[in-house]
């Protein structure tokens, strides 16, 4: 009777089966991006500077199995990155140089077969020069803002993989060019494709 009793029990525990055990995946690779930045108008600088360009970067981080559907990732990628734009207000002109180069995300995936789908949060840092011809003066601010991020990703074998992103950022009011400083309201919004490997 114990025996049978045992088996039971061990046939029981083989069906209900345990918690899937969590993995810790690295990975990095190439990516290549294209972007915008706005500029919230205010009363020095009432038009939408603007600005655009390409993005190209390198990214790395852990995937973190949570089971066989979900996963939490974080990254850090480096971009290249030099969106140019500027205004003209009445005889002066503001031009504008921002650059993007680090961005800390955290991501939860959810895997349908070969392919997974994930949102996310990251923290961007920014460096933007500002060149204004009434004063001749350059000003560079630093700035950090919250990103919000959806992408998805394509097994290709077991190491590949490609993937695409979009990351949308808000960096809040940077100060702006001297003399009648001026505050704007910066966001940037950047769309990502890259190829990278698990190890």
């Amino acid at each position: 009777m114990k025996r049978i009793l045992a088996a039971v029990a061990a046939c029981i525990c083989v069906g209900a089966g345990g918690p899937a055990v969590a993995q810790l995946v690295p990975y990095a690779g190439v990516d290549l991006g294209y972007g915008h930045v706005e500029y919230s108008p205010n009363a020095v600088l009432p038009t939408d500077a603007g600005g655009q360009g390409f993005a190209p970067g390198l990214f790395g981080g852990i995937e973190y199995g949570m089971g066989p559907r979900l996963a939490l990732t974080g990254e850090l990628d480096w971009a290249w990155t030099n969106f140019k734009g500027g205004q003209r207000v009445g005889g002066r002109v503001v031009d504008h140089e921002i650059h993007m180069p680090i961005n800390l995300k955290l991501s939860l995936g959810y895997r349908l077969r070969q392919t997974t789908l994930s949102v996310g949060l990251g923290i961007g840092r920014a460096s933007i020069e500002t060149t204004d011809s009434l004063t001749a003066a350059t000003v560079k601010e630093s700035a950090s803002g919250t990103s919000l991020l959806l992408g998805f990703r394509r097994d290709l074998s077991q190491r590949l993989f490609v993937r695409g992103e979009y990351a949308r950022t808000s960096y809040g009011s940077v100060n702006f060019i001297t003399g009648n400083t001026a505050q704007l309201g910066v966001s940037a919004e950047v769309f990502r494709v890259g190829l990278g490997r698990t190890f």
